[in-house]
């Protein structure tokens, strides 16, 4: 036989970018497959959680359910909160409006009495002397009338007169809004 026909192939001693390369792939494969472990964990933590909450959801139906008085007001209870809210969001906010009216008040007028809704308000001024009443309906009506034009549709002074028994004046005012 002859010695000198090798069949073996030499062996090529790996560069350093096939070793990285490697080392790459290695990283990346072992990265890859932690993230899909760490997700599978969580799922299942996940459904855990979620078939707790339904069988919380079971149990507080079966409550209920079992008793119909409790059914009856927490249905009632849930109806009259929709309607709540409905009133809520269609009405319109009055205390910008009491605010700007309030604001317009000289110092030492005070107000005692606020009645109204969305369309009038009736306003009960009191005042321990007549100048700070006359101010009020000289200038900070008309100031108050000409600076909200567009929210105000008539300021009427419908009573006016002295408290006996505080001495203090009274004037009630109803603010129309448009």
């Amino acid at each position: 036989m002859k010695t000198s026909i090798n069949l073996v192939s030499k062996r090529r001693t790996p560069n350093a970018f096939h070793k990285r390369f490697f080392t790459g792939a290695v990283v990346i494969f072992s990265l890859a497959f932690l993230i899909s472990a760490g997700l599978i964990v969580y799922r299942l933590y996940l459904a855990g959680e979620l078939s707790n909450f339904k069988e919380e959801e079971a149990r507080l139906t079966s409550v209920i359910n079992s008793n119909p008085e409790k059914k009856i007001k927490y249905l009632s209870v849930r109806e009259r909160l929709a309607e709540i809210q409905k009133v809520i969001s269609k009405r319109k906010n009055i205390n910008s409006r009491l605010v700007s009216v309030s604001q317009t008040l000289p110092l030492d007028v005070g107000i005692s009495l606020i009645e109204g809704d969305e369309e009038k308000v009736v306003l009960q001024v009191v005042a321990s002397d007549l100048s700070s009443l006359n101010t009020l309906i000289e200038t900070k009506i008309e100031e108050y009338a000409t600076e909200s034009q567009k929210t105000v549709k008539r300021v009427e002074m419908s009573s006016f007169g002295l408290d006996t028994e505080t001495n203090q004046y009274k004037a009630n005012f109803t603010i129309e809004f448009i």
